[in-house]
This record gives C-alpha cells, structure tokens and sequence, in this order.
C-alpha cells in the first residue's frame, strides 16, 4: 500500500514545488543588495528551475521535484546571505 502512494506521489507534476521555487527566487532576487556568493546561489536557483521546467515538460516529474526543491533551497540562501548583509 506504501509503495503504491509513493508511486503515485512519483506520477503527478510537482505544481506545489515549482510554485514555491518561483516564489522564493522572486524574493530572493528582490532583495537589495549585492553579493557574490549570493548571486552564486541565485544563478543556480535560476539553473535549477530551468531544469525543472523541462523536466515538467518532459514529464519527468520525480526529476522536476527534485530540480525544483535545489532552486528554493539555492534561493533561500542567497536570501539568507542578502539579508545578513544589510545594516
């Protein structure tokens, strides 16, 4: 029964993750400030989400979770990294 949920998890598109990585880069990149290290983590966000939408497209949606949950994790980095770097 277990692995029948999991299964069917693995079938639908990840729409929650990929909302929730364009939200955090959109944070992240309206942020102030200016710093490398995060707009080294913003570019991979950036990347990551590109993965993910063709993934999606692809329907290859094990693949696309996964690309979409390393944008927001990369995007909330540089938003952590900005957010420390204001006075």
């Amino acid at each position: 029964m277990t692995l029948l949920m999991l299964s069917a998890c693995m079938l639908e598109p990840p729409a929650q993750e990929m909302a929730d990585a364009r939200s955090a880069f959109k944070t992240a990149s309206e942020l102030p400030g200016n710093d490398r290290a995060a707009d080294r983590y913003l570019k991979s966000a950036e990347q990551a989400l590109a993965e993910a939408a063709e993934a999606m497209r692809l329907e290859q949606y094990e693949r696309a979770r996964s690309k979409a949950l390393k944008a927001r994790r990369d995007a909330q980095r540089a938003a952590r990294i900005k957010q420390q770097k204001q006075p």
